[in-house]
């Protein structure tokens, strides 16, 4: 039992970002409000790791999402919750609260460094 407790928590640390990792990330700040996402545009350079970082500021539970990006993080009220993204090539990817009825939505524009 041991032995199997050691590999999966083996198997966890290495499956984990590791602090340096995380820390070579760009933070990308985001605020979702009643009226929608502030900034409704983010902006990063290609080729880096990004971490967006959103703070879920209405009035509801939200759910981060992109498809072009392939991440998707309920966020409950009140409540900062982070996603993982990058690096990726220069353009434009779409992020959405899949939970708003209003369709509350944003970019992130990825430009040449």
């Amino acid at each position: 039992m041991k032995v199997l407790l050691a590999v999966g928590f083996s198997l966890l640390c290495f499956s984990l970002p590791s602090v340096a990792e995380i820390s070579e990330r760009t933070v990308l700040p985001l605020t979702l409000t009643d009226n929608g996402f502030l900034p409704a545009e983010l902006t990063a350079f290609a080729g880096n790791k990004l971490i967006i970082r959103m703070t879920n500021k209405s009035s509801r539970v939200a759910e981060l999402e992109s498809y072009d990006m392939k991440f998707e993080k309920i966020a409950p009220q009140g409540k900062t919750v982070s996603v993982f993204a990058g690096p990726l090539r220069p353009g434009k990817y779409r992020f959405f609260d899949d939970y708003s009825l209003s369709g509350y939505s944003g970019w992130l524009t990825i430009r040449e460094e």
